[in-house]
């Protein structure tokens, strides 16, 4: 499996771009990330993943994706009125 880490994602188009060890960046669509168990990558966030095809375009994408750190929502603080 490769490694990469979350370049752009944007999703309110359901896609996004890892970018590779070798420098390169690579499309990932929300279908692969559901399947991970998650809903939405966050930039800076590593994964490892597959080297696969899109099978509309034929174009390289990521596949089994594997994320390695967890989407963290930051911490609300009450304030005071």
């Amino acid at each position: 499996m490769a490694l990469g880490v979350c370049k752009f994602w944007r999703g309110d188009f359901g896609y996004g771009f890892l970018e590779v060890e070798e420098g390169r960046d690579l499309f990932v669509h929300v279908s692969q990330v559901k399947r991970a168990g998650f809903s939405a990558l966050t930039q800076g966030q590593r994964a490892r993943f597959e080297f696969g095809s899109n099978a509309r375009t034929g174009r390289p994408m990521a596949i089994d994706l594997q994320l390695l750190e967890p989407i963290i929502s930051p911490k609300v603080t009450p304030t005071a009125f």
